[in-house]
């Protein structure tokens, strides 16, 4: 493998990483809103279920992708919850 192929690598490995870590703090932060809000017990668990479906196929995605995706997925969590009327718990 080139070094260009090489880099190319360890920089989608590298944003992979910070995919996945973006992704598994919008999980804990919807975990404790399922502790703390029962009331919207039903929704938050849906939309949790599709952000840890999301997080098991960000190896199908590119490195650009991977990147919108993770400066997007706590947006969404936090928009997701303002309508929910919830209150996000910092994780």
């Amino acid at each position: 493998m080139s070094m260009s192929g090489v880099s190319v690598a360890s920089g989608q490995s590298l944003q992979l990483e910070a995919s996945r870590e973006a992704y598994d703090r919008a999980i804990v932060t919807l975990n404790l809103v399922l502790i703390e809000d029962t009331a919207h017990e039903e929704a938050v668990r849906t939309r949790l279920f599709k952000v840890m479906d999301e997080r098991n196929e960000l190896g199908d995605y590119s490195t650009f992708d991977l990147h919108v995706m993770a400066k997007n997925i706590e947006g969404n969590v936090d928009q997701f919850l303002n309508e929910l009327g919830a209150q996000k718990l910092e994780a």
